[in-house]
Parts: structure tokens; sequence; C-alpha cells
């Protein structure tokens, strides 16, 4: 059973993460209100706050604080579990985009 508390919808944005000095560009998989999931070459550390530019189609690059949740592996890729934080994630171009993204992948 899934105990995710938002809908999350499948998605294919690219997005920079920052912490500490590491820059990683990645893949966003999917997105929710409460986070999403990056696919990339490295990854930071799970428990390690980042900064993230999320490009969003038509929209303004977001950048958002995040939390690393998880880390998955699968062979050479790699994958970040991301949760939003604070306050500045709560954004109307966020929602409108997973508002877009979720009726059209109905």
């Amino acid at each position: 059973m899934d105990k995710r508390e938002a809908v999350r919808v499948p998605v294919q944005v690219r997005a920079r993460c920052r912490s500490h000095g590491t820059v990683i560009d990645g893949l966003v998989e999917d997105v929710s209100w409460n986070g999403l999931f990056l696919r990339a070459s490295s990854s930071i550390g799970e428990g390690t706050a980042a900064e993230l530019d999320l490009e969003l189609p038509g929209e303004e690059t977001l950048r958002l604080a995040v939390e690393v949740v998880r880390i998955e592996r699968r062979g050479d890729e790699i994958g970040m579990g991301l949760r939003f934080v604070g306050r500045r994630e709560r954004t109307r171009p966020l929602a409108n985009f997973i508002m877009r993204q979720h009726q059209a992948s109905r």
C-alpha cells in the first residue's frame, strides 16, 4: 500500500540540485505537492538539505528548498526522493503544473 499523502504525477523535466558545493543535474520522473523523484548520475546523502532549481515548461525556473529522504540505486542509475521543506515550495506555478500534468495523465 502506498503511504504517500499526495498524488504523484509522471513528468520529464530537468532539475539541478545543489548542496554544500555539489551540483547534480538530473531528470524529474514524478512530482507531487510534497516532493519529487530525481534521476541523476550521482546523489547526495539521505537527510541532506539542498536547493533545487526545477525547470517547469512554460514557467520560470523555481528554486525550492528540499531534503533528501531516500536514495535508490539500480545498476548505474541513481535516484533521489526529495521532500519539499519550508514555505517557498508552496507556489502557484508548481500547483498549476501538477494539476495540468495530473489531468493530462488521466
